[in-house]
């Protein structure tokens, strides 16, 4: 009832209902065809569309043209030769043509009965026999004239295939236009992290990229919520006994005799305690989202020296040099806890592997330099790329604490090169974040 209702309109009115319509069925029916089956009928119709032309270029002879030609001018111009004659004026032929009677045709084509005739000989003649008053006249026509159709049809090829490339170009770009549009619209969408994802609903590949994209993207936020709680959990649990066993180990360091062999002991669980305590601190700060850290202008040269005083366990009783090439007012823009933290990795590692030498500290600006005359890094661990675990790496740590390292100069935009031989390891840290 509402399509007789629709046409009470005016005509033009329906005939522009039934447009639209159609046009959102095609839309509706091309909408739901799969990314294979859009590609695969653009190609259909593009060859649909080459068979055609090819088909119309079969048809053309160039001969049955060019005589189709003729045969017409020679027609245009039998009407003025009759006028002519009835008027007992001498008929003229135009230029390319010759006009014969049937005393001074040549003997040649006095054979031909009346009507439109091509010449076999000479090529590319042809003749019009027509009668007037019972009189025999013989138009001809020398082919010549039409030459310009031999060149038409010799670019006719070339013409085609420019047409099927430019189809085939004109199409591609359709459907790729269409095809990579919601492709784009799905990109944009993740890398602004608009929810939800749009085409979920979609029936084709689109819509099963976009369901993969929107699946692991909440896999990836629950994770991420899942590691933030551990890590809050964590740090809140592990802070009260941490500072317990720093104040009991302190209170012990204190009352023991100086002589005592239990001294060292406790000195050492001092320490570590206090290394758990800043590590804790830095494992909590790389939880956080890099924009949100707390950031101040870092004097280097004190952290730097806090670093090496930290280090003397890992130097006692070996020969080996610190040698510290920094000037006093050198500052970086950035977070103290974790500078700190890449700073004393590299140089405890620097200190507890060479055993004998010279572990040298250079700052150039932000440019901090640590080289040591030590083994070098493993060869399981890549010098461009540490792993958090190695199977052969150090069973003191040595991987994990350059995987921290590494973290952290990710987590600040920082850039870190490493070159390492037999002859020892050299760190090159640009504490600048790289545009």
């Amino acid at each position: 009832m509402a399509s007789v209702g629709a046409c009470v309109n005016p005509g033009w009115l329906c005939r522009n209902n039934l447009a639209k319509n159609r046009t959102s069925l095609m839309k509706s029916i091309y909408q739901r065809m799969t990314l294979r089956t859009r590609i695969t009928v653009s190609f259909v119709l593009l060859m649909v569309a080459v068979m055609g032309i090819v088909v119309v270029a079969e048809q053309l002879d160039y001969d049955e043209l060019r005589a189709h030609v003729a045969s017409q001018s020679l027609h245009n111009e039998l009407p003025r030769l009759q006028a002519d004659i009835a008027q007992g004026i001498p008929p003229t032929a135009p230029e390319g043509q010759q006009l014969y009677d049937a005393k001074t045709v040549p003997d040649a084509l006095r054979q031909y009965a009346p009507g439109f005739h091509s010449l076999k000989e000479p090529r590319n003649w042809h003749l019009l026999v027509f009668e007037i008053n019972d009189q025999r006249y013989y138009l001809l026509q020398n082919g010549g004239n039409h030459a310009y159709l031999e060149y038409m049809i010799d670019g006719f090829g070339p013409l085609v295939i420019l047409l099927c490339v430019l189809g085939a170009f004109w199409i591609g770009r359709l459907t790729s236009a269409r095809v990579t549009a919601p492709i784009t619209r799905l990109a944009r969408a993740v890398e602004r992290k608009q929810k939800p994802f749009p085409f979920q609903d979609a029936h084709d590949e689109i819509g099963v990229l976009a369901r993969a994209f929107a699946q692991h993207s909440d896999e990836l936020e629950q994770f991420l919520q899942r590691e933030q709680c551990f890590v809050g959990d964590a740090s809140h649990e592990l802070r009260t006994p941490l500072a317990i066993i720093a104040g009991a180990a302190e209170t012990i360091v204190h009352q023991l005799p100086a002589e005592s062999h239990l001294v060292p002991s406790a000195e050492r669980i001092v320490r570590t305690t206090q290394e758990m305590q800043r590590q804790l601190t830095c494992l909590l700060l790389l939880s956080r989202d890099p924009h949100t850290l707390a950031r101040a202008d870092v004097p280097l040269r004190p952290l730097i020296e806090e670093c090496i005083t930290r280090c003397q366990p890992w130097l006692a009783k070996k020969t080996v040099a610190v040698v510290l090439d920094a000037p006093q007012n050198t500052h970086a823009h950035t977070n103290a806890e974790l500078a700190r933290s890449v700073i004393w990795n590299l140089l405890r590692n620097a200190c507890q592997y060479t055993e004998a030498g010279e572990v040298r500290i250079a700052l150039y600006d932000t440019m901090l330099v640590i080289s040591d005359s030590g083994p070098g890094l493993p060869s399981s661990i890549d010098p461009q790329q540490f792993q958090r675990f190695s199977a052969s790496a150090r069973l003191s740590g040595e991987g994990l604490g350059l995987s921290i390292v590494q973290r952290i100069v990710e987590h600040l935009n920082w850039h870190m090169a490493v070159e390492s031989s037999e002859k020892g390891c050299r760190f090159m840290l640009n504490m600048r974040p790289a545009a």
